[in-house]
């Protein structure tokens, strides 16, 4: 009996044994099974991606047109490069800039058919490589026997006529003046920036700070929603004193004397002094032609030092342009002071947690944002939904301002998924040379019809130089062109939906887009 038993013990051990390899071999089946599958998979996706990539991209109702029609201009524009150069661009590392005379980067004229847009770009942006031949030319600051010539006009310290103040800002249409974009160009040219008029008449109020009486008015003007200037601010005037090259560069370095955290930074390089908004992971190459700009690792110091150069030589607008930007996020504000990078400490108006003047609605800011231009570099019109405090803290720069309501005149992108989509590519300077038929200008149709249209456009041109701030309020167009190197920080306090009654706000600007919606 006790030898059955162990018998019987000895049966169901080898059962379990054989049901347990069973088990193991099934397992073994399900998981080289799945494995490939799975690398079938891989590699059906490869090559898929391989294969899409070398086919011509494919193009949706009228982007046809559009396509063949853009290549026709590309073919004889562009110094003779064609469309097949600028594929060989997309995913390149040293993309070319565009010349803004391709009509695909335009939205169709009124009344014109839909151009749907379905381009894919690169997420990381275009990285660029730079051009260092300049340095052969250019004077090292550490000469001693080199004093800087600085620009061959400093706007600082040139000729301006300002309007009487007005205590009670007028609020029938009549302030600001506004006057046809042709008729500003004509006067004072876009890129005639070694020979301005030997007087530049300002048209925006200018009130002193340090006058109550006078920031009592301006908050007037502030609340009903119209442009004003602000100077005589002792932050501001500080900044400047402290804002050399040097300060600024250590700062971005790490290497600054106060412990303040270290700041970031990139520069932007456009092929000649235009540059306009653009979102890269949208930015087909293919479709559009070469990016606006492309990303360069350049420091600050370096950028300094070309915008140094650019001002000494005059540089010309059809060379190669650098643009230094950096910000502060709106988490800053609310760390302690040691926290604080040098643009928040020096510029404490703009960054405290409690309302000032110029961050009249902290909960609703958004940081602080600073741009560094040379001369010549000229940033497409576009609009912030946020009031607009801009402080420039050391040089020139010329705003162009355009209400809400002329939007629809300002060539703004309106398809939604355009790299570009509420911004305007148009160069505003080229409005002075739609009457040229000598055949030196090189203008695509479109490019030119929405510049007689923007010929129009009620427009006021302000110089904002160093020490002063410029009020842009809510959704207010503007066009900027640095006069020379500069340094410009701004913060914007929310939104103001209802804007002016005689100029526009929300409403206007959304009117402009949701009608290029509907047409397209």
């Amino acid at each position: 009996r006790k030898n059955a038993a162990n018998d019987s013990d000895a049966a169901r051990r080898k059962d379990r044994k054989k049901q347990s390899r069973r088990l193991r071999e099934e397992h073994n089946r399900r998981a080289a099974l799945i494995f490939f599958a799975s690398s079938l998979f891989f590699v059906a996706v490869i090559f898929l991606y391989l294969r899409k990539s070398k086919q011509e991209p494919h193009y949706y109702g009228s982007d046809t047109e559009r396509y063949m029609r853009a290549k026709a201009v590309l073919d004889a524009a562009h110094s003779g490069k064609t469309l097949d150069d600028t594929r060989k661009g997309e995913g390149n590392s040293n993309v070319k800039s565009m010349r803004y005379l391709d009509p695909r980067q335009l939205p169709p004229l009124p009344g014109e058919p839909s151009e749907p847009y379905f381009g894919k770009g690169r997420k990381g942006g275009f990285p660029g490589e730079g051009d260092d031949a300049w340095q052969a030319d250019a004077k090292p600051k550490s000469n001693s026997y080199f004093k800087r010539r600085g620009p061959k006009v400093d706007y600082t310290k040139h000729e301006y006529e300002y309007p009487d103040l007005m205590y009670d800002p007028p609020n029938d249409g009549t302030y600001p003046a506004l006057e046809k974009m042709s008729a500003i160009f004509e006067t004072w040219g876009q890129d005639d920036l070694d020979s301005p008029p030997d007087t530049l008449v300002e048209v925006l109020q200018h009130f002193d700070f340090q006058d109550p009486e006078q920031m009592e008015a301006a908050t007037k003007y502030r609340d009903l929603e119209l442009p004003f200037k602000v100077y005589n601010i002792p932050e501001v005037r500080a900044a400047h004193e402290k804002w050399t090259d040097e300060y600024v560069a250590s700062n971005f370095n790490g290497e600054n004397d106060d412990d303040a955290p270290p700041s970031r930074g990139a520069c932007q390089q456009s092929q000649d002094n235009f540059f306009a908004f653009h979102r890269p992971p949208l930015w087909s190459v293919q479709l559009l032609g070469a990016p606006p700009s492309v990303d360069l690792e350049w420091t600050f110091d370096k950028w300094a030092r070309h915008a140094v150069y650019a001002d000494e030589v005059s540089l010309p607008k059809s060379e190669k342009h650098y643009y230094f930007q950096s910000g502060v996020n709106r988490e800053e504000r609310r760390k302690k002071w040691r926290h604080w990078t040098f643009v928040s400490r020096d510029l404490p108006s703009f960054s405290n947690s409690e309302p000032t003047f110029f961050g009249f609605n902290p909960p609703a800011q958004k940081g602080i944002q600073c741009r560094f231009g040379e001369r010549g570099v000229t940033a497409a019109t576009h609009y912030d939904g946020g009031r607009n405090m801009i402080a420039m803290i050391t040089g020139a720069k010329r705003y162009v301002l355009s209400p809400p309501f002329a939007c629809p005149q300002l060539g703004i992108v309106t398809s939604r998924e355009h790299p570009s989509y509420r911004h305007s590519m148009l160069n505003f300077g080229r409005v002075t040379l739609l009457d040229e038929d000598d055949g030196t200008v090189e203008m695509s149709k479109r490019e030119k019809e929405w510049l007689r249209i923007s010929a129009d456009a009620p427009t006021l041109s302000t110089v904002l130089k160093a020490g002063e701030v410029l009020y842009v309020p809510s959704h207010w167009f503007h066009y900027i062109t640095s006069l020379q190197k500069s340094a410009q920080c701004n913060t914007r306090s929310g939104m103001h939906e209802e804007g002016n009654e005689n100029f526009g706000g929300l409403e206007e600007v959304e009117d402009c887009i949701k009608d290029g919606d509907d047409l397209a």
